[in-house]
């Protein structure tokens, strides 16, 4: 005998729960099953619609639709905004049902894959009064890859088909589950984290799909569905209430720590690309060794800077970010007062707080790099004095002139500098200290920040002199880097002109996670990153276009330091490869595990290698704080993370429709071949990609200036460069998609 549920399908048994629960309301709906006459059908649309003249919504219910056993999401048609007519609804009605009949094979097929057992194939039909919302979206009780004390919400304007359906990607928030009403600022999210919780109580269930929309301030619970991939269990809140507790002990000590400064991940010098999500403490010691903690703003300094040297990096709750105040400062030209610069700052600090998405890009939309425009229209907003301004311009005009003395000089001597350096690394094989190896990958990091420094100088001096001018489409095939020369050695490697073993020694030291003491490197699996790649000897190299902007002295300053902040990452990653590999060995011989380590600086590492003792461990949370890309200490709530709309940046114009594919970890062995592949971050680990097969790239975090988009625009790969989490959520869960470079978008297909 057939249960409630295969009688009226899955769809229709959620919402008539729904509509069973207190304070939860559903908009009114009748329900015809498959075994209703035409003529029956009729009536009970001609009864729904008495006194009713809105528009209507015709939707599936399939035998195990929404089910805790399978989703069976998009296999069936929905028709929307239904003429509110017999007639309409009634056409509107056979065409859902149609929809089961042309898709009986699909969805047979996809029944096996889930191992399920259907009845029949034919379905029951929803018709249902629609809404005109003036917004709506999808409320998930986790994220769909675990169970991680936070709720997961898509919104867009609108209705919600748009987020469901792959047309937008909304605005994504992920609020702490231990929330209780009182600490949401906002009346819509009280209304929709309460009525979640009630749904999630009578499902008995901490794992459901639910959507929803709000018409008039008033919020309706559209359908709701299992998330069936991790099934259904009862909820525990003890570990979700002592999240919220961390949660609000690190909020109360970020507002006394850092209030008036704003913090970013992706400020200046990047570190969600260079450490990726979830970094150790070890690891984020030694990017503060090697960059953070005084070398960025010493480098600054010798080239005609006047930083305020308090460090850029801040730990809140474990995870780096960089300081606005302390990165600004860092670009101060000598000669301009504290308190004048201070007001610049202050204008930097709100464009930041109105518009999240351009830590990315500081250096290029946010500050005055140069005496021009820019900076009269920031001291023009910062109400600095006429006369104040002139000296402003002064210091900025000296400015100019040092970094135009610093370019000439290191235009000359880079390319030995270089040289010098990789003898050096070679060099260290005769057993040096740890501490001489570390100081040896900082001479090398103290290179590139100069390099870096100037390359982006002359950028912002390129784009500020010639405003309409795409500088990306300018440098193809002038800027090259490893990618490069890896792909002609693996050309070499299998025609058997050159040895596997050098191949891996020449770029073996490559890492996704550059500064992840216990990541993988290419050495670690050859086979995976270098020999198993998809290389093909009829692939033509891109050839650099003329234009007129070939003699201009900005743009060759471009060309000629991009090239040498890729050549020199490439030699300062080789050796901080050698550390991390004497690193390991030493941590095994002082019987400290991979654990403790992560959980220690290298300083305290330092102490145990050089004087023996034992670490303590460091218990991990059970639900890791998940913090926001931006902090405005006092402002930002930590238990409700929102994720601002990303200003990605695309490169070529070419348009890719392709599978799907997402690296959550470099290590997986997955099929790239000929799909769009979605990675984390604009990581140069990920080398290996462009010699894969793979389509397309899609990162969630990196800026213009990342070297993913330097090697894209090398090899006129489409690729997408810091998309943003809501975006890459909406892909990551698509089967195929289309990356529009031309129209710079992104659609995700069902």
């Amino acid at each position: 005998m057939l249960n409630a549920e295969k009688v009226v399908g899955g769809k229709a048994q959620n919402l008539t729960i729904l509509s069973s629960i207190a304070g939860v309301v559903v908009p009114r709906f009748i329900v015809l099953l498959a075994s209703f006459s035409k003529q029956e059908c009729e009536e009970h649309i001609r009864c729904f619609l008495k006194n009713y003249s809105g528009k209507i919504a015709v939707r599936s219910s399939g035998e195990l639709e929404d089910s805790s056993q399978a989703s069976f999401a998009g296999m069936y048609a929905t028709k929307l905004s239904v003429a509110s007519s017999v007639d309409a609804v009634m056409n509107a009605v056979e065409e859902v049902r149609k929809s089961a009949e042309l898709k009986e094979e699909t969805v047979r097929s996809y029944a096996v894959q889930q191992g399920v057992a259907l009845y029949t194939h034919s379905i029951a039909v929803i018709v249902q009064e629609m809404l005109s919302p003036d917004f709506s979206g999808v409320i998930f009780s986790h994220s769909l890859a675990a169970r991680d004390g936070y709720y997961s919400i898509s919104v867009s304007d609108g209705l919600g088909e748009a987020v469901v359906g792959g047309l937008v990607n909304g605005r994504l928030f992920r609020v702490a589950r231990g929330l209780a009403a009182r600490d949401l600022k906002e009346d819509w999210l009280v209304q929709l984290v309460l009525a979640m919780k009630k749904i999630e109580r009578h499902y008995r269930s901490d794992s459901l799909d639910v959507e929803f929309a709000f018409q008039d301030g008033k919020l309706y619970i559209l359908q709701c569905r299992p998330i069936s991939a991790l099934g259904v269990t009862l909820v525990d809140t003890a570990d979700e209430s002592r999240l919220v507790e961390q949660l609000k002990e690190v909020e109360k000590n970020v507002a006394a720590d850092f209030g008036g400064d704003v913090l970013g991940d992706m400020i200046d010098i990047n570190p969600l690309e260079l450490l990726g999500a979830s970094p150790s403490r070890l690891d984020i010691s030694i990017f503060g060794h090697l960059f953070a903690d005084t070398i960025v703003e010493q480098v600054r300094r010798t080239m005609g800077y006047d930083p305020l040297d308090i460090g850029l990096i801040r730990v809140v709750g474990g995870k780096p970010y960089v300081s606005l105040l302390a990165s600004a400062f860092s670009f101060r030209p000598q000669g301009v007062s504290t308190k004048t610069y201070g007001q610049m700052v202050e204008v930097y600090r709100r464009m930041l707080t109105a518009n999240p998405s351009l830590q990315n890009r500081v250096e290029f939309a946010v500050y005055a790099m140069t005496g021009g425009r820019k900076l009269d229209q920031i001291m023009r907003d910062a109400g600095i004095a006429e006369e104040e301004q002139v000296g402003v311009r002064v210091a900025f005009e000296r400015l100019a002139i040092a970094i135009d003395t610093v370019s000439q000089s290191s235009f000359v001597s880079v390319s030995n500098e270089l040289s010098d350096y990789q003898q050096q690394t070679d060099a260290l094989s005769d057993d040096p200290s740890l501490d001489e190896r570390l100081s040896h990958v900082a001479k090398g990091t103290e290179m590139f920040v100069r390099i870096a420094r100037l390359a982006f100088y002359w950028k912002n001096k390129f784009e500020e002199t010639y405003p309409g001018e795409d500088l990306n489409r300018l440098l193809v095939g002038r800027v090259h880097s490893s990618v490069s020369r890896m792909k002609a050695d693996m050309q070499s490697v299998q025609s058997n002109q050159l040895s596997r073993t050098t191949l891996v020694s020449r770029y073996g030291h490559l890492r996704p996670g550059q500064f992840s003491v216990f990541g993988e490197s290419y050495a670690d699996d050859p086979e995976h990153y270098l020999f198993n790649q998809h290389v093909s000897s009829h692939d033509e190299s891109v050839l650099a276009q003329s234009h007129r902007y070939e003699s201009e002295v900005a743009f060759k300053n471009v060309v000629m330091f991009m090239q040498a902040r890729e050549d020199t990452k490439f030699a300062f990653s080789r050796a901080l490869h050698l550390f991390i590999g004497e690193l390991k060995t030493a941590l095994v011989l002082h019987g400290v595990s991979k654990e403790q380590a992560s959980g220690h600086t290298w300083d305290d590492l330092r102490v145990v290698i050089e004087g023996g003792g034992t670490m303590p461990h460091v218990a991990a949370s059970k639900l890791p704080m998940i913090l926001p890309e931006v902090i405005i200490p006092r402002s930002t709530s930590l238990g409700v993370v929102v994720y601002a709309e990303a200003a990605p940046t695309f490169i070529t114009d070419k348009v890719v429709k392709a599978k799907v594919c997402v690296l959550t970890s470099p290590q997986m062995n997955a099929k790239v071949e000929g799909a769009l592949v979605l990675i984390p971050n604009a990581d140069p680990g990920y080398d290996f990609l462009f010699h894969s097969g793979a389509a397309g790239i899609i990162t969630k975090s990196g800026g213009p200036a990342s070297h993913i988009c330097i090697r894209a625009l090398e090899l006129q790969m489409p690729a997408c460069v810091g998309c943003g989490e809501s975006t890459f959520t909406a892909i990551a869960s698509a089967r195929t998609a289309v990356l529009d470079c031309s129209l710079k978008q992104i659609i995700a297909s069902v």
